[in-house]
């Protein structure tokens, strides 16, 4: 398809079938939609208009404002949600996921209370981090990522093997260190991570530090025009040798070899060398020198000189 033929169709996108097909909350007052909770933000066609700050726009306008994607994304999203048959339990809002089976672990995902989209962990990781819109956009469709609700905290889901949530790494959303939280929800299952990837028979497996950390790897690989084809990436959500150890076990892929992706600093070389000695993992493969993390890499923020 054409690029002009791309930006028309996607400025032509009926919005109220895109955010039902994303499972947006919606209300209909006479010939307006509205989304549940932004009275202000009414929509018809492809059309919408924000009362609040009086501006508005076509579809793409749309996805910019509200989800702070860049004009590019906007159009992708558009064009691949009207190229595909959509299921219509993913999306931008994934508000039946949570109702996926309870794991043995015991670990209740029911029990986190979700907000109704995600929009403040979408411009945390695109804006504030510098993750790939699309990247973020695509776990929270694929019902790996969500919202806290009164927190707006991210969380990342840990499934197992059968892709049953058995935890949840968290990560603060708010730009005030002292009151951010990051670590793992109560009863989460040992062993586990938040991954992505290809679970079954890959080459290599990488072991991030944190979910942030994972896709701004990702992000930089898709940057560099390269795939990671092959590949499962795993976050220990700190450094915990138990998930290098227990992972291939868990999900049967011993053949593949592990690689330790953690940061340039003193905690990350005493865990390469326990896993060395332990045999776990001889592969290293860590941001460049001036960075202290992948997200450090990924922005742009030198801290080693």
């Amino acid at each position: 398809m054409a690029v002009l033929e791309r930006i028309q169709q996607a400025r032509q996108t009926d919005l109220v079938e895109w955010l039902r097909v994303n499972n947006e909350p919606l209300k209909r007052a006479g010939q307006w939609w509205y989304i549940e909770g932004s009275d202000s933000l009414r929509i018809q066609g492809n059309k919408w208009y924000r009362n609040s700050q009086n501006k508005g726009g076509n579809a793409i306008d749309f996805l910019v404002d509200y989800y702070g994607l860049t004009t590019k994304e906007a159009i992708d999203r558009l064009v691949q949600t009207a190229g595909h048959n959509a299921d219509k339990n993913s999306g931008v809002k994934e508000k039946n996921k949570k109702t996926r089976p309870i794991a043995a672990s015991g670990f209740d995902f029911n029990a986190i209370h979700l907000a109704r989209n995600q929009r403040r962990v979408l411009a945390y990781l695109a804006k504030t981090r510098g993750i790939s819109a699309n990247i973020a956009l695509a776990e929270i469709q694929k019902g790996r990522l969500f919202q806290e609700s009164q927190t707006g905290n991210a969380i990342f889901a840990m499934t197992n093997e059968a892709g049953d949530i058995v935890g949840a790494e968290v990560t603060g959303t708010l730009s005030f260190e002292n009151i951010r939280f990051k670590g793992l929800k109560a009863g989460s299952a040992a062993g586990y991570g938040f991954n992505v990837g290809h679970t079954r028979d890959p080459c290599y497996i990488l072991y991030f530090e944190s979910a942030v950390d994972l896709l701004s790897f990702i992000t930089i690989t898709h940057n560099r025009g390269k795939h990671m084809a092959g590949c499962l990436l795993v976050s220990m959500a700190g450094l915990r040798p138990d998930v290098v150890q227990n992972t291939p076990m868990l999900f049967g892929i011993s053949a593949a070899s592990p690689v330790l992706c953690v940061d340039n600093d003193e905690a990350g070389n005493e865990f390469i060398a326990n896993c060395i000695t332990r045999r776990l993992a001889t592969i290293v493969r860590r941001p460049d020198n001036r960075f202290k993390d992948w997200n450090d890499q990924l922005r742009g923020v030198e801290q080693f000189i």
